[in-house]
Parts: C-alpha cells; structure tokens; sequence
C-alpha cells in the first residue's frame, strides 16, 4: 500500500509519497516541495492572507495532479505553524476541503515536535548519545531532546524564519544592531530549552531538514567535497563558521548568487544561520549532523506500521 502526505508549511508545501518495505519500514518514494509561503505578510499579525491562500490552492492543485498519476488513494495533510496560529487558520482549512478535496490536520506545537522526531529516527542518525534535534521552519522551530530510544524533552518556539523576517524587516545586509535585537529577542523565547539542555546535556546538534539542508549544500559547494548531502551528513563547523560570518554581511543580492541555498529561502536566511549559531554557542556543541527526514517522514512511517 501506498500512501501520500502532504505537509503544508509556513514556506513550503511538500508531498511525500511512501510505502511499507519487506522490512516493514517505510519507503520513501517520491519527493515534491512547491514554494508557497502561506506566512507571507500575514504570520506577524496571525492571518493567512487572501493571496497565500491562492498560493496554496494553486499548489494543491499540483499535487493533486501528481497523487493522481501515481493512483494513491489514501491522502493525509497536516498544516503547521501558520494555519494553527492564523486567525482564519479554519475558514483556510474550510476553502480547501471545497476547492481541492483535500482534508487537513492542523497539529499542535508539541505533535509537531513529536512527528519530527519520528522521521529523524527513520533517518538512522541518533544513537544512544542525548541529541538536541533542531527544525526551523518558516513560522515555527523546535527542539527535541533525546535519543535512538526516547524523548527526553521537546517544544516548538514561535521562531520560523519568516515571523522573525516580518517582526524585524532588517536592513540589506542586516545591522550589527539589528543583530542584536534578533539574538535577545530568540534568547528571551528559548530560556527553558537551554535549561533543558543544562539537565539532559546533548552532545550534537542534529539538524532537520529545510534550512540545515541548504547549510549543508552550501558548504559542500564552497569546499568542493565530494560528499553528499545525505543522512549522516557531518558539518565542518569551522566552514559553518565561515559560511555563518559571510551570510551576516550580505546583502540579498549575493545570497541569491550564493551556490547551495535555494531562492525562496535567500531573503531570511539569516535567521537561520543566527538561530542555529546561537544554539551550538549556549549548548556548548561542537558536533552538528544532517537529517534529510523530518515530519512528513515521521507521519508516513507511523501510518504505514
């Protein structure tokens, strides 16, 4: 049997198809992410606005077209951070039921968290070590803490990087001042997380998905390595540092010549890189690992057991 997810982002709508393996472990079969940015100019003042919500017709429609074609019957959608704090986040769920067929889940912070964990151990990279698992999405990020066996800890911030982009709007490139006021404003949100950290002591920081892909396409273009982008990538954070201190000073129009990061990610890329640093800095990490799986995988996996 094979099943299709959708996973309707903040930024990015993505289809996952997936079926049960002789192993009884899923497969992941196909991979589609369309740009959509349902948060766009709305997810600081808590609404999706009429025009993304176009967006995301638009898209569904697209992946309708492609669920079609590979004759999957059985489709889940789960909409995150955006829909669940958008005052119309419902109405937004209503219209797509009637112009797509499409029925959508609006999960919580804490089953978020939960469902990336679940893809980040299809990704075979936690171990019996404590890990703090890290995805920044457009409206929301979340750290989990735990292990191959078990969560020790977990929330999900409101700190995506597009309502970071919209409640500072920073200059090109951004300010050192600016700066400031983004770390202090992350800082005063993740108090609890690093005092979480204090008592479970993760000794890497494993990244999942979305921007931590772009990190990794990134150095791997600027240092010429062979290695693949994949499960288990390892990150030199000496050229994390390098890459980080250069996306500071530049302006958009050089980050969207920069080769690895994608074009709908260039203008708040920023926000990742200073989310990211700040948590390797207060951990005290000094190992950061890629997971290419995230909460689309940990769905698929849980529905095909």
């Amino acid at each position: 049997m094979s099943i299709a997810i959708l996973d309707l982002g903040t930024n990015t709508f993505n289809l996952l198809i997936a079926e049960k393996g002789g192993d009884g472990l899923p497969v992941f079969i196909y991979k589609k992410e369309l740009p959509v940015e349902i948060g766009k100019g709305g997810i600081h003042k808590g609404h999706i606005t009429a025009e993304a919500i176009e967006r995301a017709i638009r898209a569904l429609h697209i992946h309708n077209k492609t669920i079609a074609e590979h004759r999957i019957e059985k489709v889940y959608a789960f909409a995150t951070s955006a829909a669940r704090d958008a005052d119309n986040g419902q109405d937004f769920v209503k219209r797509i039921k009637i112009e797509t067929g499409i029925d959508i889940k609006i999960v919580t912070g804490e089953e978020e968290a939960e469902w990336i964990y679940e893809g980040v151990k299809h990704a075979s990279v936690l171990s019996d070590n404590t890990s703090v698992i890290m995805d920044i999405g457009g409206g929301s990020t979340e750290f989990i803490i735990a292990n191959k066996n078990q969560i020790f800890w977990k929330k999900s911030y409101p700190l995506g990087v597009t309502r970071l982009y919209e409640i500072f709007f920073p200059s090109d490139p951004m300010s050192k001042e600016k700066k400031k006021d983004v770390e202090a404003y992350i800082l005063n949100k993740i108090g609890d997380m690093i005092e979480a950290a204090a008592k479970y002591k993760p000794v890497e920081l494993i990244g999942s998905s979305g921007s931590f892909d772009s990190f990794a396409e990134m150095l791997i273009a600027r240092t010429g390595d062979n290695e693949k982008a994949k499960n288990g990538y390892n990150y030199s954070l000496t050229e994390f540092e390098k890459l980080y201190q250069d996306l500071l000073v530049s302006t958009l129009d050089e980050r969207l010549k920069m080769q690895g990061l994608i074009t709908m990610r260039a203008p708040m890329f920023v926000y990742s890189a200073i989310l990211t640093k700040l948590t390797l800095d207060k951990l005290s990490i000094h190992k950061m690992t890629l997971s290419h799986y995230a909460l689309k995988e940990g769905i698929a996996g849980k529905l095909l057991l």
